[in-house]
């Protein structure tokens, strides 16, 4: 990945607020994907760059009313995120 392609990313995801009430690591952030998609950012130049920082893409737990018997209605599905190392947004990380 091109040092300017990471900065760009860098740069996209520390702007985007964390979500605090999604468990991670010590010294790491929870990014929502969706907030990634609606700041115009590439999904797989993400995940690479996540992945290079030592973070990773995970999902949220979803959760669902149950009923007895059978249902036609999908089960739904979680929400991805991204677990950051915060040391990885910050201006002066090398990447």
């Amino acid at each position: 990945m091109a040092s300017s392609s990471a900065d760009q990313i860098r740069a996209l995801l520390a702007a985007v607020p964390p979500q605090p009430f999604i468990w991670a690591e010590q010294g790491c952030l929870v990014i929502m994907e969706d907030k990634v998609v609606e700041a115009g950012g590439d999904l797989d130049e993400v995940l690479a760059w996540v992945q290079a920082v030592g973070g990773h893409e995970d999902r949220t737990v979803p959760v669902a009313a149950t009923r007895r018997g059978t249902s036609a209605v999908p089960k739904p599905v979680g929400r991805r995120y991204y677990v950051v190392p915060e040391t990885a947004l910050s201006r002066d990380a090398d990447v």
